[in-house]
């Protein structure tokens, strides 16, 4: 309009100058072509203005994405079972457009729902069952830990952005398992002013649900068993190996973490996140397989009979039998079945100090155990050679108490040795990798086992062990299915619930041992915190996981 005035103007001057017929026809003819380049001035300048603003338009339609859901690789048990990502919950993608916003009003009357009424961009919700609603798109979503996770553990947790992880295989294995992540998304169309439109949304998929990731030497069906095992115990752990390759096919750790919500579990005084399958304890006469090998290789016979008197003298320090009367005569044998400490003292009296810690050493104590490179156990420890020439101190070793410690994985490797002829083994955790979910490639490397002591050693041990389960302190632990051997601890601890007050003192209770008798396949290892008794608290675990096991066998190809 200005411009306008300008020309209607501009003809008045034009006319008043100049003011002949001539001069008037080429002043109009001026006036008209004026008008015309402005007029395609303007049009040009508008297609300009509203083709950027267009553009702008359609480049907010296509921007925004919703993430429905991340994957990431997944962790597999020997038998190529899921691990992980086994609880199928709903998740519903919201275009709040008015008729999903009245739908979802209006179902909120009959289920507990919260949902966000002001929206104007899409969003998730979580319901309980699906809502079939125009605007609404269901999906059914893996969540990665389960309720009741096996071997939570071991398995580990991410961190808070939930794409890297932080704990256990999660950790220790984080650049395979984020090599297989992926990705579901959907495209919404969204108007210049923000709002949804009524348009479906794309979906948009990458790498989503890859089958690829880790396979872990754990049994499933072993690791839930020994779970349910466990279940009354309060703080504890529990272990099955392989005792030919020493495959860790269960650990369960008390109390467990939850890995979906692990504010709350920091709360815990109980402290669930330390794994103490992992973890030394004193471990009480369950070491006394150790001395027993260590004085049989020695030369010592197993027939060769002791007295107990019920007390034994070790330079005039007195070590009483848990028997005061004494047990009378024994050999080997007898006295596994009833857990003797005078007379262990005496047979770690012939096998020496030196050579019993050597043994252990070999065998794996006071020497962590690498299951990968963010995945390392306690290392226990063992006296030094300098405190074990102190004969109280071999004494106390001889029973398994004074500074020695060992973690539940540590004894199930000597109940390995125990059952398998004589050979340690080297823990083992990771399988390999897959790329589908059904394959396993990239296996991880298979220690060689090495002799410690002779195959003769691991008979006459494992017989005593399986009287120990049929007729000894052990005979809570004998299965429905075939024949057990086993040891039972009581180990004290020196620590007390109540300062100054003697029989407060905190006793752990152990038992250890191999299943089946005549085959060994698994060796069990049980560690129930504060359980006093390893008849009484521990044994009937072992028996549990090993009729489970039974089970299993029976039924597994």
């Amino acid at each position: 309009m200005p411009t306008m005035v300008v020309g209607i103007q501009a003809f008045f001057i034009f006319h008043i100058l100049f003011r002949g017929v001539g001069m008037y026809r080429k002043a109009a003819g001026l006036y008209i072509v004026m008008v015309a380049l402005f007029a395609g001035m303007v049009c040009r300048i508008y297609a300009l203005t509203m083709g950027d603003t267009l553009a702008s338009v359609a480049n907010t339609q296509s921007g925004f994405l919703l993430e429905v859901d991340r994957t990431r690789g997944m962790i597999y048990d020997r038998n190529m079972q899921p691990l992980v990502g086994t609880k199928i919950k709903p998740v519903a993608a919201v275009a709040p457009i008015p008729e999903t916003v009245k739908a979802l009003a209006e179902f909120s009357q009959q289920k507990e729902i919260s949902y966000d009424g002001q929206a104007r961009q899409p969003y998730l919700l979580y319901p309980e069952e699906d809502i079939y609603a125009h605007g609404i798109q269901m999906f059914d979503v893996a969540q990665r830990y389960s309720d009741g996770q096996l071997a939570p553990h071991i398995i580990g947790y991410l961190a808070p952005d939930h794409k890297e992880g932080a704990a256990g295989v999660e950790l220790a294995c984080n650049d395979i398992l984020e090599a297989h992540s992926g990705s579901l998304q959907l495209r919404y169309t969204i108007d210049a002013a923000g709002r949804t439109l009524d348009i479906e949304p794309e979906v948009i998929t990458d790498n989503y649900q890859d089958a690829g990731g880790v396979v872990l030497t754990l049994d499933a069906g072993i690791q839930r068993a020994a779970q349910n095992a466990m279940a009354k115990v309060e703080k504890g752990a529990a272990v099955v190996m392989d005792v030919n390759t020493g495959n860790l096919l269960a650990s369960v750790s008390l109390p467990a973490y939850d890995a979906n919500h692990l504010a709350e579990s920091l709360q815990d005084k109980n402290s669930p996140f330390v794994n103490r399958a992992f973890s030394p304890y004193s471990v009480g006469s369950t070491f006394k397989l150790i001395v027993a090998a260590a004085a049989l290789e020695n030369g010592f016979g197993r027939y060769t009979p002791y007295t107990c008197k019920g007390y034994i003298d070790v330079s005039n320090h007195i070590f009483y039998c848990h028997w005061r009367p004494g047990h009378g005569e024994l050999d080997l044998k007898r006295a596994l079945e009833i857990s003797c400490n005078p007379y262990f003292i005496h047979l770690g009296r012939i096998a020496t100090g030196n050579r019993i810690t050597a043994l252990a050493r070999s065998i794996g104590f006071s020497r962590a155990s690498y299951l990968s490179e963010d995945l390392v156990t306690q290392s226990g420890t063992l006296p030094s050679q300098q405190e074990l020439e102190n004969p109280a101190a071999l004494a106390n070793l001889s029973f398994g108490q004074g500074s020695l410690t060992a973690t539940p994985i540590q004894i199930a490797q000597m109940i390995c040795a125990v059952a398998n002829g004589g050979y340690a083994v080297t823990p083992r955790l990771i399988e390999g990798e897959t790329e589908n979910g059904e394959v396993i490639k990239n296996h991880m490397p298979v220690y060689a086992s090495n002799r410690v002591f002779s195959e003769k050693t691991s008979d006459i041990l494992r017989e005593c062990l399986v009287a120990n389960v049929e007729e000894g302190s052990g005979e809570k632990a004998r299965p429905l299915r075939g024949q057990a051997g086993g040891k039972t601890a009581s180990a004290q601890t020196g620590i007390y619930r109540t300062p100054g007050k003697e029989d407060s003192e905190i006793v752990h209770a152990w038992f250890a041992g191999f299943y089946p008798a005549d085959t060994p396949r698994y060796a069990i290892v049980v560690l129930v915190e504060g359980g006093n008794s390893g008849s009484d608290s521990a044994a009937p675990i072992f028996k549990k996981i090993a009729d489970a096991i039974g089970i299993l066998d029976l039924t597994q190809p």
